[in-house]
């Protein structure tokens, strides 16, 4: 793993970046957390527990049950449509509710209200992190191919950071009918890149999620967190955008 604050790798006397060092020719980049504050992210979540506290609060159970149960149990079909059924069961069995499809579509309503409607209008004020879309001009300049990959709808978020002119593929995992860090996902995810996953560097804000997740596709990684942990499946550990540019460029 990188050291933080060693700026450059050395090859031959010639100092080069990561990008350089390992061929890199995609930038794979996490959303929330990641291109901006993760306390802006906060306070969407703290805001979506309404009109329906209980919802809120189990919508979050559901989801870490998916993430866990995706790996025993195949996502039938293994599409977003897939995902939004499997996950409505999901939220009916923790409410004790029968299984029905007209309970599944009632479900999935009262979660695209609470939550997927609500973050689409609130992500339209979400700012970047500092120097971020300067890394990204910068991986522009050195012919990478832009990738974000989010496990919500990407919706307006690219626009409301000022990236959108940036970034080639904008891809949900939802679509897979998988969440990360489900090698299912990142699978889904590879097929929209034009490199292999050893030409992908993969920059995300959770090590569980993004890190081990693309590690295990096979992927180069990189974490963004003001921890100072060891994270053995982070080949780059950085604080901020600007040190990430000192490091990958």
């Amino acid at each position: 793993m990188q050291s933080r604050g060693e700026t450059l790798l050395q090859r031959n006397g010639v100092r080069m970046g990561f990008v350089q060092e390992h061929s890199i020719r995609v930038l794979c980049l996490d959303i929330d957390g990641t291109l901006y504050p993760k306390r802006m992210l906060t306070v969407r979540m703290i805001c979506s527990a309404f009109p329906s506290l209980m919802l809120g609060l189990r919508f979050n159970a559901v989801r870490q049950k998916y993430r866990l149960e995706q790996e025993e149990q195949d996502t039938k079909p293994a599409t977003r449509e897939g995902l939004l059924n499997r996950q409505a069961n999901l939220m009916l069995e923790q409410f004790g509710k029968r299984v029905t499809e007209k309970s599944t579509l009632h479900m999935r309503h009262r979660i695209d209200t609470q939550f997927y409607d609500a973050w689409q209008r609130t992500f339209r004020t979400i700012k970047p992190y500092a120097h971020m879309r300067e890394a990204l001009m910068m991986a522009k300049r050195e012919g990478l191919q832009i990738v974000v990959f989010s496990d919500f709808p990407v919706a307006q978020k690219l626009q409301a950071l000022g990236i959108a002119d940036l970034v080639d593929v904008a891809l949900s995992s939802e679509c897979s009918g998988y969440l990360k860090p489900s090698v299912k996902a990142f699978s889904y995810l590879l097929d929209y890149v034009d490199a292999s996953p050893n030409e992908v560097l993969y920059v995300g804000d959770s090590y569980t999620k993004d890190c081990q997740g693309a590690k295990r596709a096979g992927m180069h990684s990189a974490l963004i967190t003001s921890s100072r942990k060891g994270y053995s499946d982070a080949d780059l550990v950085i604080s901020s955008w600007k040190e990430l540019i000192s490091l990958v460029f």
